[in-house]
């Protein structure tokens, strides 16, 4: 069996409007800006803000891809004032945006805000598949935690030498693997087939 190699040379952060800076809701598709997570695939947020009288805010329906790239779509419900709303599945791309069912209010007629972005945390691939090992390619800044949808899968300690350290696990439903501060690895694991991701 072939494996993937996915190259994580950073922290995964959120950035709450790093598909659409704040801009007038409406019932139609959004112009998203052209940015993508730095690496892995991530829950898409969308957050609201109330101006005046609370408008209905309706759900946004995304359209994206997923770590295989294969296409996705989820429909978010719009949350209330300055609520975060995050997607179930994780999106390597977010192609579309669109608003549906938003009604601006009738007393003075301002229409509530929304910006888009993605979550911190960040999967490698979704399915299913096995993990084969981390290469520590550099003393790892930070602790190194892996998940998947099943829960803890192993931490690697903080400062933890250059290495491969195997692991050779099944996973299930996502593969996430997430330093905590600026670390070089690379994983080799099975299942989606995501790209080398790095700052």
């Amino acid at each position: 069996m072939g494996y993937a190699r996915t190259n994580i040379s950073a922290a995964p952060a959120g950035d709450a409007n790093g598909y659409l800076t704040s801009v007038d809701m409406k019932v139609g598709a959004y112009t998203l800006d052209v940015n993508v997570p730095t690496f892995g695939a991530r829950h898409v947020t969308c957050t609201r803000t109330v101006v005046n009288t609370a408008d209905t805010p309706g759900t946004l329906v995304l359209v994206g891809t997923d770590p295989s790239g294969q296409t996705i779509t989820e429909t978010l419900v719009v949350g209330a004032n300055s609520i975060v709303v995050p997607s179930t599945q994780f999106f390597a791309s977010l192609t579309s945006a669109t608003g549906v069912g938003w009604v601006i209010d009738a007393s003075e007629g301002t229409a509530d805000t929304i910006e888009i972005g993605w979550a911190a945390e960040n999967a490698v691939a979704v399915g299913s598949g096995t993990l084969h090992a981390i290469v520590v390619n550099t003393t790892a800044a930070g602790a190194v935690a892996v998940s998947d949808q099943l829960g803890a899968i192993a931490t690697l300690k903080a400062s933890i030498a250059e290495g491969v350290y195997e692991y050779e696990c099944n996973w299930s439903g996502y593969l996430r693997v997430e330093p905590v501060a600026a670390s070089n690895i690379t994983v080799i694991h099975s299942g989606s087939l995501p790209g080398a991701y790095a700052m």
